[in-house]
């Protein structure tokens, strides 16, 4: 259950004392001072855990003499002044406020402010820290960038190869902002083109043809929450125009609707491509690149984080009801492994291995499972048959052949394939032309003969 807080509310104007009153009274218990005598009173007599201060009341600027009293009790203060003096707001720091608001306040504010308090209470660095199982001084100084997200609000771009925890920190961030409050998730790659505008802003009965009756879109569904948007790198540049403006506006047009929807959401976005390519290759435009920018972490590749390695392997371990022991030289053949699937690919490997009839776990174990996931590709290629026709012509066939297999296996499903083999639509669609070629001119030497 959620900590109820005490507030003091400092301000002489009954209009505003009440108006804030009104939105604070959700975190709890709001005490009221629309002087100084009330306010050192209760400063005296209440446990407050954070105050908001009108630097302006019976007298000038006696609110920086109410600061300094909430400094020796160590409380956490928030001015709310009209004053756009820079020596007035450098002083109010000085004594010990932690944020300056200028009237008029907005709710985002008020709530940025009391988030920020909770944050410091609850430490989220040394949890995150903590979830993410590591001590690297880099990711550390990347989670440092969530603190600051959280008491802003423009979006949070997280970026990393596959399986590094992306949607894990996307998740911790929406718990942090509030759990109660809606978490709406979608993958990007999963939804087809002519869906994606549909499911990301709803749309009217009848706006195209399947269109039975009218469904509200993600973007309303995340009011007041937070949208996670996994995989935007393969957003339609199509739809990319629609995105930027409900980011800036908060506020679209559902699908065959001419009534705009309100929603006011967090955006956060990953992608494990890189977006600076894209927008060279047209692919992506500049000016929503900029905007999804506002707070970006980047999560390293396991194998870029040795230092945390053991004691991942030891985690998941753990995690298992039946344990197991690893020889020094099984650890050491999983630490030196390069985990191309990071988090995501070492979990599946400890479950394997989890799985087996012994107890203890040999080198020969781990290597007969990482041989059997990633064979050496090296020792596959054909040396004989790239002399004979030449390397151009046989990586050809590789590209070819890996590109109908993707195809098969995702039931011809275009972009889902472009997505798994990483490929534009460019190189998609070259390919696909070269294979076409080859089947007319077979047919064509068919029919000669």
């Amino acid at each position: 259950m959620e900590t109820k807080l005490n507030i003091l509310l400092i301000e002489d104007d009954l209009l505003s004392r009440l108006t804030l009153k009104s939105r604070l009274e959700k975190y709890g218990e709001v005490f009221e001072a629309e002087n100084s005598l009330i306010a050192f009173d209760l400063i005296e007599r209440k446990k407050i855990d954070l105050a908001f201060v009108d630097l302006d009341l019976e007298e000038k600027l006696i609110g920086l003499e109410i600061l300094k009293k909430l400094r020796s009790k160590n409380v956490h203060s928030i001015v709310l002044s009209g004053r756009e003096d820079n020596s007035i707001i450098e002083k109010a720091y000085l004594i010990g406020c932690s944020d300056f608001l200028s009237k008029p306040f907005s709710i985002e504010s008020i709530q940025g402010a009391i988030l920020k308090y909770k944050n410091k209470k609850e430490n989220i660095l040394i949890q995150l820290q903590d979830a993410l199982l590591t001590s690297d001084e880099n990711l550390l100084d990347e989670i440092k960038t969530l603190k600051m997200a959280l008491q802003g609000h423009q979006p949070l771009l997280i970026t990393g190869e596959s399986g590094t925890g992306k949607t894990f920190v996307a998740k911790f961030f929406h718990e942090l902002v509030g759990q109660k409050k809606p978490f709406v998730h979608l993958n990007c790659s999963e939804v087809s083109e002519s869906l994606i505008e549909s499911e990301l802003f709803g749309h009217e009965k009848g706006a195209f043809t399947g269109a039975l009756k009218s469904k509200k879109g993600l973007l309303e569904l995340a009011h007041d929450g937070v949208l996670f948007l996994d995989e935007i790198a393969t957003l339609p540049i199509s739809s990319q125009s629609k995105l930027l403006k409900a980011i800036e506006e908060k506020s679209f047009y559902p699908v065959g609707s001419e009534k705009p929807v309100s929603s006011n959401f967090r955006l956060v976005t990953a992608t494990c491509e890189n977006l600076r390519s894209k927008i060279l290759n047209g692919e992506f435009r500049e000016d929503l690149y900029f905007r999804l920018e506002g707070y970006n972490i980047h999560m390293k590749p396991l194998r870029q984080r040795g230092q945390d390695l053991k004691g991942i392997i030891e985690f998941f371990l753990k995690r298992n009801k039946r344990r197991i022991i690893l020889t020094e030289k099984a650890m050491s053949e999983l630490i030196k492994y390069n985990w191309p699937g990071n988090i995501r690919e070492l979990e599946k490997v400890i479950s394997l291995l989890q799985s087996n009839d012994k107890g203890v776990i040999d080198e020969t174990d781990v290597t007969l499972i990482l041989h059997k996931k990633g064979k050496n590709k090296v020792e596959e290629i054909d040396l004989e048959e790239i002399k004979l026709i030449g390397l151009p012509v046989y990586l050809e066939r590789i590209e070819a052949a890996v590109l109908q297999k993707t195809l098969f296996e995702n039931n011809d499903k275009v972009r889902k394939t472009m997505i798994d083999l990483k490929l534009s639509n460019n190189s998609f669609y070259r390919i696909m032309t070269n294979i076409n070629s080859k089947s007319v001119n077979i047919v064509r030497n068919d029919e000669a003969k």
